[in-house]
Parts: structure tokens; sequence; C-alpha cells
């Protein structure tokens, strides 16, 4: 079961919670500072207009229709015109009085045949507290976002003063859309919010990766510590095969050495005794044979052992001229035919192993066949991967239940009396083919004949300890 770390899923959680908490702090800052630079930015746009008016001008109206055939009226609404023309955000532009505790239209940027034009001297009944409070209290004046008639709007009122009096003659005011205000805060909240969503999605992914390298790192330093150990026992393991081959060849030594004795000791004996009963000197035969059994066992069991302890280098093999030098070797002249097709190939193999198995299975052909012509076929087949080959004979054939167990060392199908065996050829042969990464296997009907087929990566890797 997977082991839950509480602490790093802890701090994990409160990571993102004080990120989260620092990203709503600052979009609360960033609608500050918006509203902020929005003030500023009207009430900078407002009262570098109002420098514009001068007051003079302005007192000359009457606040009636009158005032609309005046010069200082046409002059004044052809700049309060000019001055939205060149500000997008601003819609309208216009002069405002108090009487009588009510406010009055002075004049507008509206055309006259504009449905939101207000003519000189109109009330403006939805005047609210911030409209008075610019002349109440002669300060400048930036509302929140306002609804009227016409719209809502984030309004500027900037007072106009009598320059020898002192005293406020008129308010001048600028409506800014609050649409086009929002629309930019809204904007610069999602781009704020943006950066923060992908501050939280770096995090994430930040914590992924460390949580990988961890694991890497982790799986690094395993690696490290079970390449350490498999150097230590491959270390081992070439110690022991180094023994193993002093010792296998010290026991082989040591016990051949009186088998030999023992041979030559009969042979004296029956040089020693010409006179000897048919019956003693079968008796000596007998022994000698057993000796000369006893030595190759002991030769198989030298030889079973050194597979895969040695590394043989590879080498070019020509498979039809290694199996034509075999068969003249081993198979007699009469008494058996023997065939290799043509297309077996040259290939890149360690010759002394790859002879060792052809001479084997041929040797077993020829020492169990039980006819009169003894048959011998040699055929190869190229699969994708592998090559493939098959020595076939017309003997007795291998019953089916013996047919793996053939290959188990010492095991031989019928008695060593009845016939010579270590009963260890056929376990070299396998051993053989499946250091070579191939594999082997009987085709009989355990009557007549038998195919051995066995197979070798046509990518072959040297035979080695390690």
């Amino acid at each position: 079961m997977k082991k839950v770390n509480l602490k790093k899923i802890l701090l994990k959680k409160a990571v993102f919670f004080i990120i989260l908490i620092l990203g709503i702090i600052y979009l609360y800052f960033t609608w500050m500072r918006f509203e902020d630079n929005r003030a500023q930015s009207v009430l900078q746009i407002a009262k570098s207009i109002e420098v514009s008016l001068p007051s003079e001008t302005i007192k000359k109206l009457e606040l009636n229709l009158s005032d609309i055939n005046k010069p200082e009226y046409q002059a004044l609404k052809n700049s309060l015109k000019a001055i939205i023309s060149v500000n997008p955000k601003a819609r309208f532009a216009y002069l405002y009085t108090k009487k009588n505790e009510k406010i009055y239209l002075m004049i507008d940027s509206e055309p006259e045949n504009s449905e939101d034009y207000s003519p000189p001297g109109q009330e403006y009944t939805e005047a609210d507290k911030s409209t008075f409070d610019a002349f109440n209290n002669g300060n400048d004046i930036i509302t929140e976002a306002v609804p009227d008639r016409w719209g809502t709007w984030v309004s500027a009122y900037i007072p106009i003063k009598d320059k020898a009096t002192g005293k406020i003659i008129a308010v001048y005011g600028m409506d800014f859309d609050a649409r086009s205000w929002d629309n930019a805060l809204l904007f610069e909240v999602m781009e704020s919010g943006l950066l923060i969503l992908l501050l939280l999605v770096a995090t994430f992914f930040l914590f992924k990766i460390l949580d990988k390298n961890k694991i890497l790192n982790r799986d690094i330093i395993n690696r490290k510590i079970e390449e350490k150990k498999l150097h230590t026992t491959l270390s081992t393991l070439k110690k022991k095969n180094d023994e193993l081959d002093q010792f296998a060849y010290i026991v082989s030594h040591d016990l051949k050495a009186p088998l030999r004795a023992i041979y030559s000791l009969s042979e004296w004996i029956i040089e020693d005794l010409p006179n000897i009963s048919d019956e003693i000197n079968s008796n000596f035969r007998l022994l000698q044979g057993r000796i000369l059994r006893l030595e190759n066992l002991i030769n198989g069991i030298l030889e079973y052992s050194r597979i895969g302890t040695t590394n043989i280098e590879l080498e070019r093999v020509d498979l039809h001229a290694m199996l034509e030098e075999i068969v003249e070797t081993i198979v007699p002249n009469e008494r058996f035919e023997v065939t290799i097709n043509n297309n077996f190939p040259v290939i890149n193999t360690e010759r002394i192993l790859i002879h060792q198995v052809f001479s084997n299975l041929i040797s077993n052909a020829v020492k169990y066949n039980d006819k009169p012509i003894g048959k011998i076929e040699c055929a190869y087949v190229s699969l994708p991967d592998f090559h493939q080959f098959i020595i076939k004979d017309n003997g007795p054939g291998i019953p089916e239940k013996y047919q793996e167990k053939v290959f188990v060392v010492f095991q031989t199908i019928l008695a060593r009396d009845v016939k010579e065996s270590t009963g260890i050829g056929l376990s070299i042969v396998k051993k053989i083919i499946e250091e070579k990464l191939g594999s082997i296997h009987i085709e009989s009907d355990g009557n007549f004949g038998t195919s051995f087929i066995f197979t070798i990566p046509k990518d072959p890797k040297p035979i080695s300890p390690f």
C-alpha cells in the first residue's frame, strides 16, 4: 500500500491557500488602484479643460433661451463639443449653476437636434447631493457610477469661481460612460486573475516536478545500490567460478590418475598370466570397460560444468564445411548414408560449441541406429530471427515419455551395459543451446526415426559467465 505523506500534503495545501489569499489581496488592490487611477484621470481631464473656460464669458449668460443667440454661448458650445470629440471616454460636457436651491443647465456639448440636448435654463431634476456639494463646498468632486435618464455615469464636477469675488458662478461637469470604465476594470481584473491562475498552475506543476525529481533521485540511488550489489555479486560469482574450475580440474586429475593406474595394472596382470581362463579374461575386460566409462563420465562432467563459465569469441563458421568434417570423422563409411543440404549458411558463432552440438547429435544418430543401412539427414531452415537446424535419422525413435528425460544429466533410455553411454551428451547439447538463448526439442513417433530440431538466434551473443 502506498504510504501517504501527511506533512507533504498539508504543505502543498498551505502553499496553494497562501497563493490564493495573496491573489485575492492582489485583486482587491488592483480594483482600488483602478478606482484611484480612474478618479485621478477624470479629475485631471476635467481640471485641464476648466481652465480654458473663462469666468467672464460665463457670467454673460442669462440662463434662458436668449443665450442661444449670444456669441459667448456659441463659443462655449463649440469648446464643449471640441472637448468631447478629443476625449473618447467622455460622453457629456456641460455647465450648470444653482438658483433658488435648484440646479439649472447653462450649456452642454450636445447638438441642438440631439434628443439628449438640454437648452439653457432647463432644470436638472436628477441632481443629487454630489451635484449640490460642488456648489456648497467649492471642492472638486468625482462621483461613483450614478444612473440618470441618459445612462450610468462617472461624473467630475469642477467649480468655476468669479476671479474678482471668488464666488462660485457655475460648475463645469463631465460625464464618462461607466460601462467603458467597468469594461476596463473587468479586463484588468481578468488579466490579474489569469496571472493568479497561471501562478497556481505553475505551482501545481512545480510540485509535480519536485515529486518526480524525488522519485527519480530515489530510483537513481536505488539503482546505484543495486548496481553495487550486482557488481559485488558478479565479483563473487567470478571468484566462485574460478574456484569451481580449479576444483573440477583437481578432482578430475585426482580421480583419473588412479583409474589409469588400475587400468594399467589390469593390463599387466593379463600379460603376466598368459594361461588365464576365458572367464577371468572376460572379467578383466569388463573391469577395463568400466574404468573407461568412469573416465568418460568424469570428462563429461568436467565439460558440462565449464559451459557458460568461459568467454568464447565469435567467429565466422561455414556450417556446411563443418558438418562434412564431422561426418567424415564420426560416421563409418559402411552401413550409413548421410545427406547434408546445400543451404547451410556461414554464421557468426562459437566454433567449438556449435561443433560440439552437431558432433553429439550425429554421434547419437550413429550409435543408436538399428537399421541395416543407417540414414542421417542434416537440414537448415531460415526463420525470421533464428537459424533452425534439423538432424534426422531412421533409427529406432524415442518414445514421447522419454523426449524430455534424455536431456537430463545421466539419463539414458537403454541400460549402459546394453549401449555404452555417459548420459551427459544431450545434456551438454541442451545447455549450450539454451545458453545461446535458443531451444531444442525432439520429434519422433517412438518407432521409426528421430528428428532433433534446435534453433539459435541470428543475432548471437557470446556465451559468457556474466
